[in-house]
This record gives C-alpha cells, structure tokens and sequence, in this order.
C-alpha cells in the first residue's frame, strides 16, 4: 500500500510537471439535421458534456485541460450554434457554452484519424432540421511547429475558401455592401404588478404603481437618445411571471436588463437607494439576502422554483455557467455607473453595488441590475418616490449610468459604436490631461481610462492619445 501511495505522487508530481493537457485545434461539420464538434486535444483528459434550458445551451467540460485554440469562430455561417464561448473554472477545467437555437440532442465519442487519437467529438442532433449549411469544404488542417513545443499542433489551414469563415469583422470598403446598424435594446422591468401589489409605504402606496410611473419615465429618456431603445416587460397594471420577464428581453435581444423596485423595511427610518446584482455564491450582506428573498418570493406568488432552472436536474447550473461569469462583471460595472450617478442626486443605501440571489437577474447573457430606488416604508421616501420631480430626477441618474456603461461598452454593430469614432490628440508642450479632456469635452477619468493611464501618469509633448467623441 505504501509503495502503491509513493507511486502515486511519483505521477502526481510528473503530471504537474509535465503540465495540463491542451485544445490545440477546434472544427465544425454541418449535415442536414446534424453538426459535429471536433476538439483536438494533446494530452491526457475526461470530459463531460451535458445540456442547459431557458435559454437553450450545450455544455462541453473538459478536465485538465487548457486552452490553446478559440472556439468563437465555429458561430460563423452556423445555423445551429448562435454563441461560443469558453474559460477555465475550477483552476483546472476549460468549460465551452455553445447557445444553440433550438433543442439539440448530445452525443459524444473519441475521435481517431490513423488509429491516432486525436480528441473527442460532439454531436448535436437538432430535433426540428436545419436549413441546408452553405457549400464550403471538410476542415483542412495544417501541423505547424511553435516555438515552445516540438511536437506539431493542429491548426487551421488558412485557404480562400474558409478565410471568411473565421477571420474578425472588417470595416466597410469601397464597393462592400454596407452592414445595417441598430440600436442597443434596454430591457426596463417594472417589479411587481397586477394581483401583486409589492411593497406598501405608510400612506398606502403601492410599490407597483411607483416604479411603473418610474419605468415609464426612463423608457421616454432612453428612446430619446439616438441608437437606444427600451422595451417594457410590462407597460400597465398587470402580472408577469419570472419566467416571462426573462423570456421578453431574450425575445427582444435585450443587451441590458434593469429591473425596477422600492424597497420596503420594518424599521421606517431605513432609506436610501441601492443598486443589485446577481451573486453566484451567497449575498453581501445580510440585507442584500433578505431583499432578494423578499423579492423572489413575490415575484413567484410564494412559490419555489429554484431546482426548475435546468431541466436536467443541475440545479445550479444556471449559475455556475461561465457565461454568468462574464455577466455578473459587466452587471456589476453597469451598476457601478448607476450608483454613482443616483449618489449626485439622493442618498443611498449602500456605497456600493450589493449581490445576492435574485431570481429576476438570473438571465445568464444579459448584464442585469437591479435598483431599489429606495424605501417606501420610510414616509419621506414614499413622499417623494410619488414625486414625479423626484422620479424624473432618478430616472436622469439612472439613464446617465446606463448611457455611460453603453458609451465605454458599445455593442458590436450598435450605433452607438459607430458614433464612437477613435479620434487621436498629440500632447502639446506645457498640457495637462483635465485640459485635453476638457477640449474634447469628455471626463478626465474617460481619458485615462482609455489609454489605460493613472492620475499618477506623466504625459510628455508628443505623445499620442487616443480620443472617443
């Protein structure tokens, strides 16, 4: 036993040394109701691979293994796949999501080529048929030598058949047929409604006719703005469920989702707003849990439906999905910007954006927030949050953080990002970095930013800096 224990280490210590295996090399075959996956892989590895619903997704795990190839190229002239992405959880597994338009059946099996194992393969298998893939022909691989390594990596060959298939965007040219720009798509979701009334303040206010009032205040300032345009999850004095919600800004495309609310405590002297976002592990602080359990509660009639979000039984898939990730960091920027610009005008709550568990925030591609814009059990609160100065007020703050989040986060394709055209200064002798950014009419904390400066940065004549107007 001891000598079968030494042994181990003696691998474990190898395996560390030798380091994690690697994707070198990603393919994609599309047949009429079928689309296989290849993943070249070096090295010794598992993997699991298994399915998501609400939205539909693919989820590709592979053990021990790090990434050496990108996936976001197998999107490109794919009728099935609509999104890849990947990053390592774990420290030690790279996890691959692939949205998919419909639900897909899952199989998957070494791949071999010579007797050679070369990785895995996954099948999707879509239930209701694809549309005829366009003519293009099989992988072509190359083997090229890195520098660090001996041994040949499987790479793409770089051909004039599948150079469109998976080189970036390119800018219009002359004689290119212009791409069509659209606006950026804000989900605005008024909590509570219908046969749920939400929160009530001492003079019998209802939370739901509150941040309805405010919701449809902040749609009129954000269909004002050219290249934004909200879209309402409700627009009257109705119930919709979570579920709903949710599905109505995936059914939009939403790029942001704000849900908006009014708090409401025991103790009528609490004030003040605050801004959330979804926690994937448990909440900042004791309030930020009783707010979100609070809410959940309501917004499902007292029902339960943590276990429903994967139909497979994971029961927080949804939010261990890597997508989550990446989410929940530009929720929390998105909401950054919200906070500080609401903290110009009122008190607030907290002093920083607060996580937990809220169900409503839960969709897993969508940067969301949540803002509570403040305590309707408090009696001045509610004074004023039935103030339409007030709430034109909070809606001003509200559309300056969203407005500012969009203007340094453009969307591909959105007008916003083409109105964004990079413009470049040289620093004259004897100019100093609030002068510059006072020129271009931009904030100064926008100009270090973007050329990733500090307050404690040094200038010189003729530098360059980069400008966005």
């Amino acid at each position: 036993m001891k000598r079968q224990s030494s042994l181990w280490l003696v691998l474990f210590l190898m395996t560390q040394w030798l380091g994690a295996a690697q994707l070198t090399a990603v393919s994609l075959e599309q047949t009429k109701n079928k689309v296989s996956l290849y993943f070249a892989v070096q090295g010794p590895f598992t993997h699991k691979v298994f399915t998501l619903a609400y939205p539909e997704r693919v989820v590709l795990d592979l053990n021990s293994v790090q990434p050496m190839a990108t996936v976001s190229g197998l999107t490109k002239n794919n009728q099935l796949i609509k999104q890849a992405r990947s990053a390592t959880i774990n420290g030690h597994t790279l996890r691959i999501v692939f949205d998919v338009a419909q639900r897909v059946q899952v199989s998957s099996s070494a791949w071999s080529s010579q007797g050679i194992l070369k990785g895995i393969k996954v099948d999707l298998q879509a239930q209701n048929g694809l549309p005829a893939p366009a003519k293009r022909p099989a992988p072509d691989w190359a083997e090229v030598k890195t520098k660090k390594q001996s041994n040949p990596v499987l790479l793409h060959k770089v051909t004039a058949a599948n150079k469109a298939q998976h080189s970036l965007p390119m800018r219009k040219t002359k004689g290119s047929k212009p791409t069509a720009l659209r606006d950026v798509i804000v989900v605005l979701d008024a909590g509570h409604g219908g046969k749920d009334p939400g929160a009530r303040g001492p003079k019998k206010s209802q939370e739901k006719q509150v941040v309805l009032a405010i919701t449809l205040k902040l749609k009129q300032l954000i269909n004002q703005q050219p290249g934004m345009r909200a879209v309402l999850t409700r627009s009257g004095d109705y119930y919709v469920g979570l579920r709903e919600r949710l599905d109505i800004a995936r059914q939009y495309n939403g790029d942001i989702f704000v849900s908006i609310h009014a708090d409401a405590f025991n103790n009528p002297h609490s004030n003040g707003v605050s801004v959330f976002a979804l926690s994937q592990s448990g909440a900042t602080s004791e309030a930020a849990r009783w707010i979100a359990e609070k809410e959940n509660y309501s917004e499902l009639g007292g029902v339960n439906l943590e276990g429903l979000d994967d139909r497979n039984g994971v029961v927080r898939s949804v939010l261990i999905d890597l997508s989550q990730t990446a989410t929940i960091n530009a929720s929390l920027e998105m909401g950054g910007r919200v906070l500080n610009q609401l903290n110009r005008i009122t008190r607030l709550h907290n002093q920083h954006v607060e996580q937990a568990r809220f169900m409503v925030l839960k969709s897993p591609d969508i940067p969301s927030i949540l803002v509570e814009t403040g305590f309707i059990s408090n009696p001045v609160e509610e004074r004023n949050l039935n103030n339409p100065a007030y709430q034109n007020r909070l809606c001003q703050a509200i559309f300056a953080g969203i407005k500012g989040y969009f203007w340094d986060n453009p969307p591909s394709g959105s007008r916003i990002e083409a109105q964004l055209v990079p413009r470049y200064h040289r620093v004259q002798k004897g100019e100093t970095l609030p002068a510059i950014a006072a020129r271009y009419k931009i904030s100064t904390a926008a100009l270090l930013r973007k050329n990733h400066l500090t307050t404690q940065s040094v200038i010189r004549p003729g530098q360059r800096l980069e400008i966005v107007v």
